[in-house]
């Protein structure tokens, strides 16, 4: 009967150990396939908000990545020393700014 408790127990911590290690690995990622672009080339309605940051200086190049069937632009924009990624939908719509890890200085 103490032989059985033993197994048992070495047999759940097998179970355990084993479970955890499957759990940490990551199959599911998907990669995004980045194409270029400029400023001139994007769809209307993001030229249009990309007036509203007129006095900030708009770099010429950008890159969009398709996300779900929308194609989600990257522009880079700067305000003085600093640098901002601004990041526009094909519908026009702002998803986001990424300010990144330090300034342009």
């Amino acid at each position: 009967m103490r032989n059985l408790k033993i197994l048992i127990a070495i047999l759940g911590f097998t179970f355990f150990s084993v479970q955890s290690t499957f759990a940490q690995t990551e199959n599911n990622r998907v990669e995004e396939k980045v194409f270029k672009t400029t400023t001139s080339d994007v769809p209307q309605k993001v030229k249009e908000t990309l007036k509203k940051y007129s006095g900030y200086k708009i770099s010429k190049a950008a890159t969009f990545i398709k996300k779900s069937n929308i194609s989600v632009y990257r522009f880079t924009i700067q305000d003085g020393n600093w640098t901002y990624d601004l990041l526009i939908d094909e519908k026009g719509k702002v998803k986001g700014i990424d300010m990144g890890e330090g300034s342009g200085s």
